[in-house]
């Protein structure tokens, strides 16, 4: 809490105290928000100096621009009240564009008391957040996956799960934010700037340039209005098809999160797993392939604890994906980099076909599974 927090009336520093910067006088009015940043760059360069080359993970509430080197950054006091969820996204969808990608909410609020719908519905939308937790204040409602009864703890659980799934995922879109600045989560209008539709929309996110997540943030609520760019968009739960440049009703009972990827587009998958299982045994790309039009992606991975990939100890394989023939689909893979995961097979799901298709990956037919999703496993 290095605004700095002090327990007194102001709840900060007083603001006649000096600090020397440099030789040169300050006010804290002046430094206030300058105080975080410092703070955070002098406690990470510490820790990494006594981690002994793992990476140190520090998270603050205050800040200037420049703190997400260093650390990331929680909204601050937060209210169990539906209102506080429905800003949660605005709030985090500007801090991204502000340069801090590693952002998100106390979910389920902090103070107040939260209700099961309102755990539930928060926990399905910040599990798509960059940074994910639930935190609450001492004296309210206690809100654990389980404090709300059976139903509420199973929707929880699918979605705690869900976000162990997408970390792949989550982990390569990190990756290129650290080299790019471009966030994790994003506006619509960042992928599509030429549609003013998208100018005003702050109750929907994009993961990535590929996937739209549109939580229900009403309370009672089992259908939403979701907005949908131009062209073609699958259900993440049912495959179905949606067109794009309109708007859609979109049904959504208490357990389901809508979440569409671009048709033509790939995202790659882990496991559900405890979070002292670390790492993937095998990873799934899945493709939603557009006939006639190719796909390429670009996949990134590393041990995720030390700075090894400073030094080339990394994997980017690039993925080619093209069609040739009716029925044909050719998978190229290319890879680079010298680290070697825990994980050596890729399950290729590919969607959206129900015929069956011939799978050439690098030039080798393998035979996919006799399924409206056809699987192929492959080995790096």
């Amino acid at each position: 809490m290095n605004e700095p927090a002090v327990f007194n009336e102001t709840k900060t520093m007083d603001l006649k105290v000096v600090h020397n910067q440099d030789g040169s006088l300050k006010t804290h009015r002046e430094f206030h928000n300058l105080y975080g940043l410092m703070m955070g760059e002098a406690t990470y360069s510490g820790m990494k100096k006594g981690l002994k080359g793992k990476r140190p993970f520090l998270l603050t509430r205050a800040g200037f621009a420049g703190v997400q080197r260093y650390s990331a950054v929680w909204t601050g006091d937060n209210r169990s009240f539906w209102e506080h969820l429905q800003m949660s996204i605005p709030m985090v969808l500007n801090l991204g564009l502000s340069g801090v990608t590693f952002s998100g909410t106390d979910v389920g609020g902090f103070a107040h008391d939260a209700s099961g719908e309102l755990l539930a519905r928060w926990t399905q939308a910040g599990a798509f957040t960059p940074y994910f937790r639930n935190h609450s204040v001492i004296g309210s409602v206690r809100q654990e996956p389980w404090s709300f009864g059976e139903k509420y703890e199973k929707i929880i659980k699918k979605y705690i799960e869900l976000r162990y799934l997408w970390l792949p995922q989550l982990y390569k879109l990190f990756a290129e934010a650290s080299m790019k600045g471009t966030p994790v989560m994003r506006p619509l209008f960042f992928e599509y700037p030429d549609d003013t539709n998208t100018y005003q929309i702050s109750d929907q996110f994009m993961l990535g340039e590929n996937v739209i997540v549109a939580p229900v943030m009403q309370p009672g609520a089992n259908q939403r209005a979701v907005y949908l760019p131009e062209g073609s968009w699958i259900d993440y739960w049912s495959d179905k098809v949606w067109e794009g440049g309109t708007y859609h009703l979109i049904q959504a009972e208490l357990d389901i999160l809508p979440i569409f990827i671009k048709h033509g587009s790939v995202i790659v998958l882990g496991e559900p797993k405890l979070t002292s299982e670390k790492k993937d045994k095998r990873i799934q790309l899945h493709i939603y392939f557009k006939e006639n039009e190719k796909a390429v992606y670009h996949f990134y991975d590393d041990d995720g604890i030390s700075f090894d990939y400073e030094a080339g100890r990394y994997i980017l394989a690039e993925f080619d994906i093209s069609q040739s023939g009716e029925n044909q689909i050719n998978i190229n893979v290319n890879k680079k980099g010298s680290y070697k995961p825990n994980w050596s097979e890729i399950e290729f799901v590919i969607h959206g076909k129900s015929e069956k298709w011939n799978i050439l990956i690098n030039g080798k037919p393998f035979l996919a599974e006799k399924k409206s999703n056809q699987k192929v496993i492959f080995t790096l």
